[in-house]
């Protein structure tokens, strides 16, 4: 029945009026940061649901007159049946559990408070709803069909659900979270045993339905976590942002090296069993425990690189961090994974155009340097023999000059490949320069070198190589040497090695020529002499015996233009003729005049 006395309604909608209001006030609040909030629009929609119950409710009490008699009543409904899905959506959303959102989507949310109200409005029709138990005087609905009573339970079913998220959230969190988790917890909490008490007929109030205002009191409640604890500003970032969705791995292990927790970047990158679960021993990580268990012998933080599962390989940058308590106790250990396969692969793909050409992939001549003189080093401290081999492609200009220049890679690349299958592994190989490849043989003698260096001639010289369908016939000159001392620098072994080669280049090329102790800088001033004067030189070279070589130089008179030797002042100029020296090749040719239309041979010791 509705209550008697005029002050009693008035105050009851009054204090509704007020109530009301108040969720409007809220709502207001949380519209204004609802861009930056989680859970903004859910507790805006709840908040607007309880304003409308209220504000009907006051209408209603307030005795305002409607098309019929139970119109107002019937309106509150449309914020008794939003209120509870709202409130559940905004526990998922506060709780970040919006993953069950997306495997059940909010709208379905709807379709139960839509087919209530349509039941409700229609119920004189079928009596679903109310069941015929109605009256005109009744101000609550405390019983009805079977329509009712399915509407309850579900109602109260999503309040429940609402509340078990909280109650996980607060017992989850800690510090300001949890106050916030708190107040909104206990105001709902509240609101919910009232809801009980009024439905058990235990309502200090029996003749009018307090439940809208006690929600309202909660909403107050909200309005104080909004202000006093920053609700929505500050929410917490909870495990499903900072560990489930992480694309690093995340293994937590406690101090016997049980799982405690590991995230699905973790199970992806360490390629663990699908069946891993906490409390699983760490053995169950997989080929990257032993690495972790070593690093986790220390009470300090460690970092190191490992590989993980067959190639291609994954290479994983590991962190390992001790977990402490209060006391400075180390009670168990994050691990923490990220993948720098790509990383990895950048890195060698830089280290590989550091020290390779990029035509023949071969070794450059930067990259060959530094290992050849660590080389030179190892060979002299440890004495043993080092050599080296000088090689230069005869006539290269002809094939890019009659095939063209990508024909002439074709060549380079092609004579690198010979020159990779005629030498050790071990051997450094390296593109020189231009058409020029050089060779280190450690622990090879100068004798073996020129072995070497012949199998390389012979192999070019019967190589069969076809560009555009025309087989092209290469050459190439060698020259070898080796060191002859532990005062020996690897800038003295290239030049011996490369005055050699230029010895086998003005012999003819397509030789090898090879560099001996007592040899050396009188060759190559002798072959820079011939070329000088127009001369020529015959040499005579084989491994263990001493190189020979003969060199004819045209006398010609010196009339100031020509690049000859002057005659001594006042000499008589003869016939031009030849000028002959023949000996070894381990002096020079002094540097005395030769005297005008003298002709003859010359040792020279």
């Amino acid at each position: 029945m509705l209550p008697t006395p005029a002050t009693s309604t008035s105050t009851y909608s009054t204090l509704l009026m007020i109530a009301g209001l108040a969720c409007l006030f809220v709502a207001s609040i949380v519209w204004r940061r609802r861009s930056s909030a989680m859970g903004a629009d859910a507790l805006i929609v709840y908040m607007l649901a309880l304003s409308w119950w209220d504000l009907t409710y006051a209408v209603f009490w307030a005795g305002a007159p409607g098309p019929g008699p139970a119109f107002w009543l019937n309106l509150t409904y449309l914020g008794v049946l939003i209120a509870p899905a709202a409130l559940l959506v905004f526990a998922l959303q506060l709780s970040m559990r919006e993953q069950w959102q997306r495997s059940f989507p909010i709208a379905v949310l709807a379709i139960e408070p839509l087919l209530v109200l349509i039941l409700l409005w229609t119920d004189p029709w079928h009596g679903l709803f109310f069941a015929g138990k109605r009256t005109l005087d009744m101000a609550v609905i405390l019983d009805g069909g079977p329509v009712f009573w399915a509407n309850l339970v579900y109602s109260y079913t999503l309040v429940l659900l609402a509340i078990g998220l909280l109650l996980w959230l607060f017992l989850r969190s800690s510090g300001l979270y949890r106050r916030q988790a708190a107040v909104v917890l206990g105001a709902i909490v509240f609101s919910w045993l009232n809801s009980v008490i009024f439905i058990a007929r235990l309502s200090p109030l029996p003749d009018a339905d307090n439940t809208p205002f006690v929600f309202s009191v909660a909403a107050l409640g909200f309005a104080f976590a909004l202000l006093r604890y920053r609700l929505l500003d500050v929410v917490p970032i909870a495990r499903d942002v900072l560990i489930e969705r992480m694309g690093d791995g995340i293994v937590v292990l406690d101090t016997q090296g049980r799982i405690v927790d590991l995230n699905p970047a973790a199970r992806r990158l360490l390629k663990t069993p699908a069946n891993l679960a906490p409390g699983a021993p760490g053995e169950r990580l997989g080929k990257v425990w032993g690495v972790i268990r070593d690093a986790s012998d220390t009470s300090l933080a460690a970092g190191i690189e490992a590989r993980i599962g067959e190639p291609p390989q994954c290479y994983l940058d590991v962190r390992i961090v001790p977990l402490h308590d209060s006391h400075q106790h180390v009670v168990g250990r994050l691990i923490v994974c990220r993948d720098i396969t790509e990383l990895k692969r950048a890195q060698a793909e830089l280290q590989h155009f550091a020290t390779t050409d990029g035509l023949t992939q071969i070794y450059n001549r930067r990259y060959f340097f530094a290992l050849a003189r660590t080389a030179v080093r190892s060979a002299q401290r440890l004495g043993h023999p080092l050599a080296m081999i000088i090689m230069d492609l005869d006539h290269f200009k002809q094939v890019n000059d009659t095939y063209g220049h990508a024909a002439g890679d074709q060549v380079l690349v092609a004579f690198a490949e010979l020159c990779r299958s005629q030498v050790r592994a071990e051997d450094l190989i390296a593109r020189f320069g231009g058409e020029e490849f050089i060779v280190l043989l450690e622990q090879t003698s100068l004798a073996t070198a020129a072995q070497v260096a012949e199998r390389l001639r012979l192999a070019a010289l019967q190589a069969k190589l076809v560009i555009d369908g025309q087989p092209v016939a290469i050459t190439v000159s060698l020259g070898v040497a080796a060191i002859a001392g532990d005062r020996d620098s690897l800038e003295l072994l290239v030049q011996r090695a490369d005055q050699a080669l230029y010895a086998a280049k003005h012999s003819g090329r397509n030789q090898v020529c090879v560099w001996e102790t007592g040899t050396g800088m009188g060759l190559a001033r002798v072959l820079r002499l011939a070329d000088l004067h127009g001369g020529s030189v015959a040499l005579e070279s084989s491994p263990g015996a001493r190189s020979r070589f003969s060199v004819t130089l045209p006398l010609t008179p010196n009339d100031g233009k020509g690049p000859y030797r002057s005659w001594p002042r006042g000499s008589s100029v003869g016939t031009p003729g030849d000028a002959r020296w023949s000996g070894h090749a381990d002096a020079a040719p002094d540097h005395g005049t030769l005297p005008p239309g003298h002709s003859n041979e010359r040792t020279i010791a």
